[in-house]
């Protein structure tokens, strides 16, 4: 043992009563992996991890377990979260009141379409309300507009400027639909 972690070669031969040569064998190997240095000729120095380490380094190793454990924590909640979510969307998916329309898929010939058979494929009302985006707090007090467009839409905002806002959709797959979301909905509405 040794205060400051460095050890006689010569002594650790004498105490452990084996060869010189099978100590060197060892002092290389561990050398090798940078678990301990040469201090002098017949002197090593423990540098690995344990009793030797400097107090920063364990400081610092307990500040980065911590924050392993904290996104750890998170890593679980996010788990947790995306399994309610798969079950949410299964159940909304099974629930019969929600597979009474067509769904968007492959008419006869290959091509993209509605699909009108209620019997090969049912489709899910997952929609957003009016109400649903106004009750977003950061959407109090703002223009809300709604956009319904196929993939691959283009959008493009030039010249953004907090007086003179304008915005630019194009589609070569089909329709755009824009809703603006008024503040105040009555009750027929949508």
């Amino acid at each position: 043992q040794s205060p400051d972690g460095v050890v006689d070669l010569n002594r650790a031969a004498e105490v452990l009563e084996v060869q010189k040569r099978r100590i060197y064998d060892i002092t290389n190997v561990l050398e090798g992996i940078q678990l301990i240095r040469k201090k002098s000729k017949n002197h090593i120095q423990w540098m690995g991890t344990g009793i030797f380490e400097d107090a920063a380094v364990t400081a610092r190793q307990q500040v980065l377990r911590g924050e392993l454990a904290e996104l750890a924590r998170t890593e679980r909640t996010l788990e947790q979260l995306v399994q309610d979510c798969a079950l949410q969307l299964r159940q909304l998916v099974e629930d019969e009141a929600n597979q009474r329309y067509p769904c968007w898929g492959r008419r006869e010939g290959g091509r993209a379409g509605p699909s009108f058979s209620y019997t090969s494929c049912l489709s899910t009302l997952a929609y957003v309300t009016y109400q649903d985006l106004r009750a977003i707090s950061s959407f109090q007090e703002q223009t809300v507009i709604a956009v319904k467009a196929p993939p691959e839409t283009q959008l493009e905002v030039p010249d953004f400027s907090e007086d003179n806002f304008q915005l630019h959709l194009k589609s070569t797959n089909g329709p755009i639909e824009v809703y603006l979301c008024p503040e105040e909905i009555t009750e027929e509405s949508p």
